[in-house]
């Protein structure tokens, strides 16, 4: 049939190329055999007793292993049953010129449906290696898909937030249980377990991050399972390094009890080229060695965990600039309101005095002198100079919130704005619960300043409307309180989106606001509805007193 002719091309063309060993210990089959096969594009080596196999197998595992049953010294199914010592899932197609129940059998145990009577022709000889090779894959393909299926719920672990060390412990319980794993360790280098520094002039250490043992792996020697050396060796030379039990170790040496573990595979954790750790699983039975699928799945986790310690690493690393630039801007802050503190002592020093004196002396004068115009005029500007120096010195350091803290400077300059000749608006301030503790002096003069803002925004667009002021303390006593100032009003309110946005607004000034207070650790929350008003919250966590 026309179809059925073009999906043998489609899988004779996938199959090029695939290796095949043959095996008889008859010269002439092997060769026709050979000629058959190669005539089609696959690779072949030929051996004429089970021996040469193997050798052939120890150092190029076979694709496909075809095989006479009958040879003398070892016969096929032997071949077959220690060829899989090397490659577990290795397929296999049995020839012979005749057959029997006894060894179609063990055949059929052995997981082998694949036989060729004698004589054959090479169409049938290529038929049955491609029949043969399209149920490895198939079968290669859902063993994959089983081995891979553990890595759904470790995909869950990594997208959890949490410490590395719980991490750890739920990396090495999964992969313990969803591949079948006795034992199962991960190691890091102590500079990533603590997130210290690597220091050059010290060796790093390798360290178990975590750690999961089932009970065929309690009894493991440690001088035949050396876990730490395993996961040194596998770090540098920078590759998966898969180990299996040899039939014949001698358990005698041991002490009593213990035991050797059946395979082990140690998978490098590698971050930017560099290996920072390992994965070392093993299983307690000989007949289970690591599949190349399962190696895989170790492979694909140890990227993960690489992925999530790179993440870690510049997550702290951006913290400490944060924590150095809040800093370095607490000190900044701090310094200009230093440099404003002096000058508004000077103001209030050295040129008020001498300003309040010579109005209070024109001010006699004019008393005497009522006819003098020119110096009743003196004496107004002087004393609405007097008022501006003392605004000036009020707005340069408040002298409410240096001796008094912030509750005392809001209420005063909320009573200032309410009380002003001309006033558009009259805000109100209240207190809710206890009044704010005395805080750091960049922060309150950050907050201060910020509430500043925010009030005469409220002012100037929301004119007429209720503005409310607010200082509250939430939280408990002696547990983790928060210091806030909450500025609402009930004014024409803003599209805070489009503000950003558009960059045209004056609402964009209160973005700014919120950056400002970042830098001494305060945050601004502004929330605003068109037609209902805007609400602004500045918040401090307030440090604990020990």
């Amino acid at each position: 049939k026309p179809g059925a002719r073009v999906e043998t091309r489609i899988d004779e063309n996938k199959m090029a190329g695939e290796f095949i060993l043959i095996v008889d210990d008859e010269e002439l089959a092997r060769r026709q055999a050979e000629a058959s096969l190669k005539r089609v594009g696959f690779k072949t080596a030929t051996a004429a007793s089970g021996k040469t196999a193997l050798e052939i197998i120890r150092e190029a595992p076979p694709d496909l292993l075809l095989t006479d049953i009958r040879m003398p010294e070892m016969d096929g199914l032997d071949l077959l049953a220690r060829a899989r010592q090397f490659k577990p899932d290795l397929t296999a197609i049995f020839i012979s010129a005749y057959g029997t129940s006894d060894n179609i059998m063990r055949a059929l145990q052995m997981g082998v449906s694949n036989f060729l009577l004698k004589p054959f022709t090479g169409a049938e000889l290529e038929r049955a290696v491609q029949e043969a090779l399209r149920k490895a894959q198939a079968a290669q393909e859902t063993a994959r898909l089983r081995t891979v299926a553990p890595l759904l719920p470790l995909m869950k672990l990594f997208s959890t937030p949490g410490e590395l060390p719980a991490l750890g412990n739920s990396l090495a319980a999964t992969l313990a249980n969803e591949g079948k794993i006795d034992y199962c360790a991960i190691f890091l280098y102590e500079e990533f377990l603590n997130g210290a520094e690597e220091k050059e002039a010290e060796k790093p250490e390798l360290k178990a991050l975590a750690s999961f043992a089932g009970p065929a792996a309690q009894a493991f020697s440690p001088r035949s399972f050396p876990v730490l050396r395993l996961a040194s060796r596998a770090i540098e030379v920078g590759r998966t390094q898969v180990f299996k039990r040899s039939s014949e170790v001698e358990t005698d040496k041991l002490a009593q009890g213990d035991t050797v573990p059946g395979a082990i595979a140690v998978v490098p954790v590698m971050l930017n080229g560099k290996g920072v750790g390992a994965i070392v699983a093993s299983r307690a039975a000989l007949d289970r060695p690591f599949l190349p699928e399962e190696r895989e799945m170790l492979e694909v986790v140890a990227g993960q965990l690489a992925g999530q310690l790179e993440v870690r690493r510049l997550r702290d690393n951006l913290a400490e600039r944060n924590e150095r630039l809040r800093l370095f801007a607490g000190r900044f802050v701090s310094t200009q309101e230093e440099e404003k503190r002096r000058l508004a002592e000077r103001i209030l020093s050295e040129l008020l005095p001498p300003l309040t004196l010579s109005r209070q002396n024109v001010q006699t004068y004019v008393q005497k002198v009522r006819t003098a115009s020119d110096l009743i005029k003196t004496e107004e500007r002087l004393h609405n100079l007097v008022n501006q120096t003392k605004k000036l010195a009020q707005d340069l350091r408040p002298l409410n919130l240096e001796e008094f803290g912030l509750n005392a400077a809001l209420r005063q300059y909320v009573r200032d704005l309410s009380e002003a000749p001309n006033a558009r608006s009259h805000p109100f301030f209240r207190v809710e619960g206890d009044e704010i503790p005395r805080l750091p002096n960049t922060v309150e003069v950050a907050l201060f300043r910020a509430a500043q803002d925010a009030i005469n925004n409220a002012v100037q667009h929301a004119a007429g409307s209720e503005i409310v002021v607010t200082a509250r303390v939430k939280g408990k006593r002696n547990m983790s309180q928060v210091a806030e100032i909450e500025i609402r009003d009930r004014g024409p309110g803003f599209n805070l989106k489009a503000s950003v946005t558009n960059r045209a607004s004056a609402q964009v000034g209160l973005v700014a606001m919120q950056e400002r207070l970042l830098l001494v650790g305060a945050k601004c929350d502004i929330s605003s509805t068109p037609g209902q008003g805007t609400r602004i919250t500045l918040s401090y966590q307030i440090p604990d007193e020990g």
